[in-house]
């Protein structure tokens, strides 16, 4: 995660140097950090937003790419000005039948009320997890429906230290794993990202098992 003046001076350099700005939000675009799309934290809008997963509700593989006006205008006129590109699943009717549908649930169930109103739980539950660990964590972060934290790996014996090479977010996973939850590591580092949709119950309980987890796995306890 970074300052989001930084894409703003990003945004701005691009510009300066017309150079196209692209965006990947197949990740954090509809919601997950908070507003619609990660870019809005900057109050910026790209070249090209590349968008999938959550567009079609993770149930088809749906993507699509937006460009700006000014590119599109690129390929406006004759044959030989023209886009010629496709692949086998363009205009997929089931894929965007679903992906209409999962917008009209994001409109019609507030899901980015939601986000809102949830994201508190996992940045104090990330927050508090490195309170409790100390100096066996490092780095907590939380924006909108995705929080991580940094285990540091020689907190026990036999660790070693690897970034998203590291075993200490295994143990994570190994602890959470035997008390009900799927936590996936990136190596020293744990994560949660649930669905923006996910009951408060749920979330709650999703909550305190990252807590146990982490806790138990850097104090070398199963």
């Amino acid at each position: 995660m970074y300052a989001p003046s930084y894409l703003a001076e990003l945004r701005a350099a691009c510009t300066r140097h017309d150079v196209l700005l692209i965006a990947d939000e197949v990740f954090t675009g509809y919601g997950r950090t908070g507003p619609m799309w990660a870019c809005e934290h900057a109050g910026i809008a790209p070249d090209l937003l590349c968008l999938g997963k959550t567009f079609a509700g993770g149930m088809l593989p749906m993507a699509a790419t937006l460009i700006s006006e000014s590119l599109a205008d690129g390929f406006r006129g004759g044959r030989a000005r023209a886009f010629l590109h496709g692949h086998s699943f363009c205009g997929n009717p089931l894929g965007a039948a679903v992906a209409r549908a999962a917008l009209a649930v994001m409109r019609d169930e507030d899901v980015l009320g939601q986000v809102r109103r949830k994201s508190e739980r996992l940045r104090a539950a990330v927050f508090g997890a490195a309170t409790r660990l100390g100096d066996r964590a490092v780095r907590p972060r939380a924006l909108g429906m995705v929080a991580a934290l940094d285990l540091v790996a020689d907190a026990v014996p036999g660790g070693s230290s690897s970034g998203y090479l590291g075993a200490a977010g295994w143990r994570a996973y190994d602890a959470a794993l035997a008390r009900g939850a799927y936590l996936r590591p990136l190596g020293d580092t744990v994560y949660l990202a649930p669905p923006l949709t996910i009951s408060d119950d749920d979330l709650d309980e999703l909550c305190q098992v990252f807590v146990a987890a982490v806790t138990a796995a850097q104090e070398g306890k199963p």
